[in-house]
């Protein structure tokens, strides 16, 4: 299992109450002088936290109204007390303390699990990948808030609790007041998180690192091939493509083949789905249906483009190289065929598309229903952030040129060459992000309305993460930002591209009167 934020936050807590079990049954002087040191690295660890995550309680235009709330925000406070803390550490320096008291050994443990989760979250920031975006959300930010205030009013009572045994020590009781108050009242102005699913999001960052995918087994489950189908997704999500690694080509048409694949079987299988819901339901849940419908429709739009970009290429250039290994992306093909064949060893090598099984074998209740859909939410994005990483190595500063280079000398039957070839092609790819981006909305709302009502705030949750996860601006500046460092001759490939807004692509999706049109296979 993954090691997330959760496991170190959650252990902090442990660390931290126990800390304060301890301190206010019996805390002896040289244990309460062996406090403050511990004490002194936790209020380092959330100043950290305060500094690199999480958001200013209030603006500078707000100064008036929430001057309260900005003298006594968390930061101003833990500043406060880190000062003092230190001044105390160094007035007690050369005492005898007793380092082995539990509550100096659980502050330190609680200061340590802190520490190593802001470095956990770090780790996603050098370089970026998207659970940046989930971090910096701003109900997730107020959550970071809120963890940090929860463990200074913790901190607080463990001070309260061993303040008489060292003021005895001899040191300013002003000050250690004062170092109380500032610890507390950082803890009761907590913010109380209302944004749902932001603390859930904050406990689900996991450590940043790239796992080669595990085996694949002869047979499996629907529920195996589900959970196996989003491990893949995150595997393809968490690659880090080298910096500076020349573009191939070869390799983008095997990401866009493997999408083609993909997104027929996603379509099949929401296909068959709502056919399985009409016969379980056949004059109820209505609006459930037409989600389904909608659904099935938008990935059919999304494996129109995917189509694009691999036609785009094939007429572009010729590249008899052989791919690099992709092997979270052929196995996650593979389990999509699997989800929907009669075959249970159907692998993609085999050149044909998979034999349906029937609806009721797929999905044999409504409540089985949920699970698909997420994975398929799962797999669709996943692809979306595949080919974003290639359309980023397609505009990279100085590739537009080698390509124009590269490409064909004379037009084929059907081929295209030169400008008007790679405006085509980063056309193609703005329209897979901008489509997928429009029916990620719609498979949303089909696996809630799916999912049982015990099942639907774990469902919500996880959907909520992948929301937040998802960078808002990304079909606005897929490529724009990065041609305009390029040179003027890779601007003229670009520059007469339409860039169409979300809104207007999720409009387009729902007046386009294609529902009824069933799956086109891919074009090998």
């Amino acid at each position: 299992m993954a090691t997330v934020f959760g496991d170190f936050l959650r252990e902090a807590s442990e660390q931290m109450n126990t800390a304060v079990y301890c301190a206010e049954r019996s805390v002896s002087g040289v244990a309460a002088i062996a406090t403050i040191e511990p004490a002194r690295r936790m209020t380092t660890v959330l100043l950290r936290y305060l500094d690199d995550l999480a958001p200013e309680r209030a603006p500078a235009h707000e100064r008036l109204s929430h001057l309260w709330d900005r003298v006594n925000h968390p930061r101003v406070l833990l500043q406060e007390a880190d000062v003092i803390l230190r001044d105390l550490d160094r007035q007690l320096a050369g005492r005898n303390r007793n380092t082995a008291h539990p509550v100096p050994v659980h502050v330190a443990g609680a200061a340590l699990a802190l520490g190593t989760g802001h470095d956990l979250l770090k780790t996603h920031y050098n370089p970026r990948s998207d659970w940046a975006n989930a971090i910096e959300d701003m109900g997730v930010r107020h959550a970071v808030l809120d963890v940090v205030a929860r463990q200074a009013q913790l901190l607080g009572r463990v001070v309260k609790a061993a303040r008489a045994e060292v003021r005895r020590a001899g040191l300013d009781s002003v000050r250690l007041d004062r170092l109380v108050t500032a610890l507390q009242t950082a803890g009761d102005i907590a913010f109380r998180v209302t944004a749902p699913g932001a603390t859930e999001t904050l406990a689900a960052v996991p450590l940043r690192a790239t796992r080669p995918p595990s085996a694949l087994p002869a047979t499996a489950s629907v529920e195996q091939l589900c959970a196996g189908i989003i491990t893949n997704a995150e595997g393809i999500r968490t690659a880090q493509p080298e910096a500076g690694g020349q573009l191939s080509s070869a390799d983008c048409r095997r990401n866009a083949t493997a999408a083609v694949v993909a997104l027929h079987c996603a379509y099949q299988a929401v296909t068959m789905l709502t056919r399985r819901h009409t016969e379980l339901h056949p004059a109820r849940e209505l609006l459930v249906r037409r989600t389904l419908r909608l659904s099935a429709e938008g990935l059919h739009r999304v494996l129109d483009r995917w189509q694009a970009v691999r036609h785009r290429w094939q007429r572009l250039l010729f590249d008899q190289r052989r791919p690099s290994p992709a092997d979270h992306l052929d196995q996650m093909t593979i389990r999509l065929g699997r989800l929907i064949s009669t075959n249970p060893e159907w692998t993609f090598e085999l050149r044909n598309l998979p034999t349906l099984k029937s609806p009721a074998e797929l999905a044999p209740t409504t409540a089985d229903m949920s699970q698909i859909l997420l994975s398929v939410r799962h797999a669709v994005e996943a692809l979306a952030v595949l080919g974003h990483r290639d359309l980023a190595q397609v505009t990279a500063p100085g590739q537009i040129e080698a390509i124009h280079a590269m490409s064909r000398t004379t037009a084929a039957v059907n081929g295209q060459v030169g400008a008007s070839g790679v405006r085509a092609l980063v056309g193609a790819y703005r329209d897979v992000v901008g489509y997928t981006n429009s029916v990620l909305a719609d498979l949303n709302r089909a696996a809630l309305d799916t999912a049982t009502p015990g099942e639907r705030p774990s469902v919500m949750v996880a959907l909520s993460i992948l929301d937040r996860r998802r960078d808002p601006a990304l079909v606005s500046a897929l490529f724009d930002d990065t041609t305009v460092a390029n040179s003027a001759t890779a601007s003229q490939y670009t520059s007469n591209i339409r860039v169409a807004p979300i809104g207007a692509v999720t409009a387009a999706s729902r007046s386009n009167s294609d529902g009824g049109r069933q799956a086109s296979k891919p074009t090998r």
